[in-house]
């Protein structure tokens, strides 16, 4: 019994060892012409950015909020009216000061255009009558003189004519100055006083008209609305603690903003491909080329508030263009990425990680 288990003992070895050699593939020799991957995918936390930021839209005036005519989505145009303030002491302010220009651009025409035409002819009939008078005081002189000549009438008349000549003379003077002051209009000062009002007044209206404008809360660029922090009936100041009223952003100048980790910031260039996709997935929804690049790390800032990703590591933020794929929809503003950077993988350190993933 004992010779028999240790010949079935024997055969069993033998045929274990026979398998095994029949089973061993024969060692392929190495192919010298095969070439190593040389391209390396690095992923980064990504978020969609408006180019032109987040426009923040705050009051200019303080008062009483009396409509709001923005939402939260709206599309709206430049210049487009999104809420109005209450304008009262504005509005009546803005309708005093014109009053008072047109009141010194009266004053101003006058002064250069002197007195009317019907005041010029009385000061112009006031001058000869004044003449007349003049001229017969000087006959009244002469037949004076004469008389005294002739003895007829005393030293006294002669004087006491030649003093009512010397008057009606003055008289004819002035009248003819007066005449002629109403023709050629006010004087050189009198005129640049005017000027000067008319100056006064229009800056004067071109302020409040500004201060009445502020009452308007406006659109300063065309976009969508994302956020509305105002009702009618709030009571809002313009300093500098002011809350932001609205936040508008254009939807249509996006590019996207990715987070490198620090170890592998190095790899990343300024023209490196970028494919963008869904966050945990590989459906691509986008490419473009890495436009610029921080030029130092700071905190995470994407994805801060992810268990799953370290918040405190340091990052270098770069910056792509974006060109959505054919059958993609558009991504709002915000929307979270994943960045795909095709990077290098020749010159890079020993040990030296080959891509990133998250």
């Amino acid at each position: 019994m004992r010779k028999h288990w240790l010949l079935l003992g024997t055969v069993v070895t033998a045929a274990v060892i026979v398998g095994a050699i029949a089973t061993r593939r024969p060692t392929s020799p190495v192919d010298a012409s095969a070439k190593p991957d040389t391209d390396a995918r690095v992923v980064a936390q990504a978020q969609v950015v408006p180019i032109d930021g987040i426009i923040e839209v705050r009051p200019l005036a303080e008062g009483k909020v009396l409509r709001v005519l923005a939402h939260p989505g709206d599309h709206v145009k430049t210049g487009q009216l999104l809420a109005e303030i209450e304008s009262d002491l504005e509005s009546a302010a803005v309708r005093q000061r014109r009053a008072d220009r047109e009141a010194a651009a009266a004053r101003l025409t006058l002064a250069n255009e002197g007195v009317r035409s019907e005041e010029q002819a009385a000061l112009t009939a006031a001058a000869e009558a004044a003449k007349q008078e003049a001229d017969l005081a000087r006959d009244r002189l002469q037949r004076q003189r004469a008389l005294r000549g002739q003895g007829f009438v005393a030293e006294q008349s002669v004087i006491e004519a030649e003093s009512s000549l010397r008057i009606a003379e003055a008289r004819a003077r002035e009248a003819a100055m007066r005449a002629r002051a109403g023709v050629a209009g006010g004087r050189a000062g009198e005129r640049r006083a005017a000027r000067e009002a008319v100056s006064s007044a229009g800056a004067a209206l071109a302020q409040g008209e500004v201060a009445l404008s502020r009452t308007r809360i406006v659109a300063p660029i065309a976009g969508v609305v994302m956020a509305r922090n105002v009702n009618p009936g709030d009571i809002i100041g313009s300093n500098v603690t002011s809350p932001t009223l609205f936040r508008i952003v254009d939807p249509a100048r996006v590019e996207i903003r990715f987070e490198v980790e620090e170890l592998l910031a190095s790899r990343v260039e300024v023209g490196l491909p970028v494919e963008f996709v869904l966050p945990g997935s590989k459906t691509v929804v986008g490419h473009g080329k890495v436009t610029r690049i921080a030029p130092q790390v700071e905190k995470r800032s994407i994805g801060a508030d992810d268990a799953r990703i370290r918040a405190d590591s340091m990052v270098r933020p770069a910056w792509s263009d974006f060109t959505a794929q054919a059958d993609a929809r558009p991504l709002p503003v915000n929307y979270r990425l994943e960045a795909w950077i095709r990077v290098s993988s020749q010159g890079a350190g020993a040990g030296a990680p080959v891509a990133a993933e998250f």
